[in-house]
């Protein structure tokens, strides 16, 4: 292996180390299940000390070994796994405050625990084939060099298992020299030539400590099968000086050669200093084939391109850690281009404002909604890969503690969800492990239909409301274990209700009487009731079971979101009818224009989504269409923020008309940036046309000071901007007007390369003021873009002044150079037409 990789090893198994203490620290900590963490505890100290020996080998230069770089690198890579899902596991189930319910999220893990309790002790069994493979090697490497070792030590093998060990031997017995590594030296001497080899044996059972000397007086007691001649026997008989009973220090290149063999007067070593430099001149090897032979000269500077691969291994083995790691988003209105690309499922215009940098992938809402947020909502498959793609943070929680891969969760179980919503899902995790994050109870999990696959049994909503009911007349004092026993075989939703009930108890031993309200308990991540999520699924017999054992239909969520909230959230109609039935009976406390935390009634999220029938029945019931939302938008602005359809045209027109009770819309509302709700339809003409029939102002301009048509310009829309030049006359005053940038819309559109747009502009006699910001002319645009048609159209307008010149000194003809385009048509266009004479 080369010195590159077993650096980036040592860092990997160095941050494993780490991990592993971690977890072990973690575990120390915890109280709940003391019994299985402690087995499990024991687990993982045994992988760490299997760890530990593993890299004292990988470090050793006396070590040798012969295992494959990706055999090491995956064992380690399943290592770091193991204990990252334990880590996981072990967050998922203490998080909570809650002990009864910790311990009820134990019972549900404990299958799990112990999968990955067998997973560490496979590992460590793999980790001490290796260090045996290791010791193996080194000691097969060592006799290589001298035969004479391996031959003699077969030979003592052989009469160790023939022969009793002869309690008479003249050496100590093993208590009288102590050692701390269970490490032992042999000394002794071959065909005239030095041999030392030092060991470590660490076992479980003790160690066995053998020395050549009580082996070569087996030998004189037995028959000897060996083929050593007489006179390596005399040396193996004599008696062993105390003068060669040293460890032999190792040579840095491995080699046991001659010349690197010394003796060391051990009195004087010690007196001596420890940093103190040696004036004796190096002994130089004697030997050709020794690897010491070779001269300074002969080897070559270390390449820096090793550092750098040694630095990127390192990096990648995760042993350079940053001490903070802060997340940093780019904060953008609710109403950005970026946000509205999004919604709309444009991602070629999305593409283009994050490649010119006017969006990035880390652009957040005030609320904390991203763009992978808005993505998962809004269901836009494509957009949700490309922002994942690009590197958009999945981790990332909004005001609700809620990630992308929780709001395509709730997509996906929606009433009206599909394939599409599943595979939404499927991007941000491959498994189900982000379900464990909700904590829901037995209860939700009957609502939502997510028994486990082992749950044969499947209880029904109805049986298991009755067992906590049950459970909740318990007398007090009641032996939860037995019922444990009882129901041991059956559904694990019935063992975690008793386990929950059973740790109250236990906590609380003085409470006479144990109650626990699962019907009305919400999930973690939103807040939940089991009433709000059948409610969202459109299950209106479970709602109507939910009610009829006591549910609580006035629960909101920690985002204010009832159960109305809840039902248009998926199109659920049946739902949203019960619902609406229970606000008739109870208009008090159920409110049909409740504003969640962002402020949006029902009615704004059904007109976003262009419920058609959703829309129709909160209208029916009476729903104010004027209320206000956070950005002082309306429910027709949501509308304007959905796709194009027939669906989209239905819900303005509802919105529209009203019931004919309500008071009067506010067709005009703007929002906290000016916009009318007629700016956010600009992509459909016959919107636009319904909105201008209702009194549609079209005069009005935002805080940016763009009206209708620099919006239209803006976004490439010719096709509207063709038509309202077309049907209404007086559109000069919006066509001359200038921006806070002092553009005209004839200038915004060549600002962001609409040519379309330009065109059709410049069809027109009054185009306004034809120099915008920067002293950018049409003929400097066109010069820029290199367009024949564009170019020609600007030559041939009335506003087409000769020589102009941009504020930094610039002519059409320095700007088509600069941008490549001084060529053909566009240079001889430029040269007949902008000539100063």
């Amino acid at each position: 292996m080369d010195p590159i990789s077993a650096i980036g090893l040592l860092a990997s198994i160095s941050s494993l180390l780490k991990a592993s203490k971690g977890v072990l620290d973690f575990l120390k900590t915890l109280k709940d299940a003391e019994k299985d963490l402690s087995q499990l505890a024991n687990s993982v100290t045994l992988f760490e000390e299997a760890l530990k020996g593993f890299d004292r080998v990988l470090r050793s230069r006396q070590a040798k070994h012969n295992i494959s770089e990706e055999i090491l690198r995956n064992a380690i890579s399943e290592g770091f796994t193991t204990v990252r899902d334990l880590e996981k596991r072990l967050t998922q189930v203490y998080k909570t405050e809650n002990s009864a319910l910790r311990r009820m999220k134990w019972v549900q893990h404990k299958s799990g625990f112990e999968n990955l309790d067998e997973r560490i002790k496979s590992h460590c069994a793999q980790l001490h084939s290796f260090v045996s493979l290791a010791h193996m090697e080194t000691f097969l490497a060592v006799c290589n060099q001298h035969p004479q070792l391996l031959e003699a030590c077969s030979t003592m093998v052989d009469e160790m298992i023939t022969e009793p060990l002869n309690d008479t031997s003249p050496l100590p017995a093993l208590s009288k020299y102590p050692s701390a590594n269970s490490s032992y030296s042999a000394s002794m001497s071959l065909g005239g030539t030095t041999l030392s080899a030092t060991s470590s044996i660490s076992s479980g059972k003790g160690s066995i400590a053998t020395s050549m000397s009580s082996a070569s007086s087996h030998r004189r007691n037995s028959k000897s099968k060996g083929s050593l001649s007489e006179s390596e026997l005399a040396i193996l008989d004599s008696d062993v000086k105390e003068q060669s009973l040293i460890i032999r220090r190792a040579c840095r290149y491995d080699c046991y050669c001659k010349c690197h063999t010394q003796f060391t007067d051990t009195s004087s070593k010690s007196k001596t200093r420890i940093y103190r430099q040696n004036n004796k001149s190096k002994v130089e090897c004697t030997e050709p084939d020794c690897a010491a032979a070779t001269t300074s000269s002969q080897k070559g500077a270390i390449p820096v391109s090793m550092f750098k691969k040694a630095m990127s291994h390192l990096v990648s083995a995760n042993s350079i850690k940053i001490r903070y790691n802060l997340n940093t988003y780019r904060m953008v209105p609710e109403g950005s281009n970026a946000m509205r690309y999004v919604k709309h499922g444009n991602l070629e215009k999305l593409k283009l404002a994050i490649e010119s940098g006017e969006a990035t992938p880390w652009d957040t809402a005030p609320d904390g909604w991203s763009l992978l947020h808005t993505a998962a909502y809004a269901r836009q498959l494509a957009t949700v890969e490309y922002l994942v793609q690009l590197g958009a943070d999945t981790e990332t929680s909004d005001l609700g503690t809620r990630k992308p891969v929780d709001l395509a969760f709730l997509k996906s179980r929606g009433a009206d969800a599909t394939k599409l919503e599943k595979d939404i899902v499927q991007v941000f995790s491959k498994d189900d492990d982000y379900i464990d994050d909700y904590e829901f109870t037995p209860i939700h999990i009957a609502v939502l239909d997510l028994y486990e696959p082992t749950d044969t049994e499947r209880p029904t909503l109805e049986r298991l409301i009755e067992f906590v009911d049950n459970a909740n007349n318990a007398p007090a004092g009641t032996k939860w274990a037995h019922w444990k026993i009882k129901y041991q075989k059956r559904s694990p939703l019935y063992l975690t209700i008793i386990e929950q009930f059973r740790a109250t108890a236990a906590e609380n031993a003085d409470a006479r009487k144990v109650i626990h309200n699962l019907v009305d308990q919400k999930d973690r991540k939103f807040h939940w009731t089991p009433l709000h999520w059948a409610s969202a699924t459109g299950q209106a017999d479970k709602m109507k079971i939910l009610i009829k054992t006591g549910a609580d239909p006035f629960i909101q969520s920690n985002l204010n979101a009832n159960i109305i909230h809840a039902a248009v959230e998926s199109n659920a109609l049946e739902s949203l009818a019960y619902s609406l039935e229970i606000y008739k009976r109870h208009p008090k406390h159920l409110n049909i224009d409740q504003a969640n935390i962002w402020g949006e009634s029902a009615l704004m999220m059904a007109a976003q989504r262009c419920s058609v029938d959703c829309v129709k029945l909160l209208i029916e019931a009476g729903a104010d269409r004027n209320v206000r939302q956070e950005n002082q938008q309306v429910a027709l602005h949501y509308a304007g923020l959905s796709d194009t359809g027939e669906s989209r045209r239905e819900t303005v027109a509802l919105l529209c008309k009203g019931n004919g009770n309500q008071t009067s819309l506010d067709i005009d509302a703007q929002d906290e940036d000016d916009r009318p709700p007629i700016f956010d339809f600009l992509d459909d003409l016959g919107c636009m046309q319904m909105l201008i029939d209702h009194g549609a102002r079209l005069d009005l301009f935002d805080t940016s000071g763009n009206n209708l048509l620099h919006h239209l310009c803006i976004q490439g829309e010719n096709e509207q901007l063709s038509s309202l030049l077309q049907l209404y006359t007086d559109m000069n005053l919006l066509l001359i007007q200038k921006n806070q940038d002092g553009n005209t819309a004839l200038i915004e559109a060549l600002r962001h390369e609409n040519v379309d747009c330009a065109v059709t502009l410049l069809g027109r006699k009054d185009i306004g003021d034809a120099v915008g910001q920067d002293g950018m002319a049409p003929i400097h645009y066109a010069a820029k873009m290199g367009n024949v048609t564009l170019l020609k159209k600007v030559l041939n307008h009335s506003s087409f002044v000769r020589g102009l010149k941009t504020h930094d000194g610039k002519t059409a003809r320095v700007v088509a150079m600069e941008a490549g385009h001084w060529r053909g048509e566009i240079k001889s266009l430029l040269t007949q037409y902008n000539a100063v004479i």
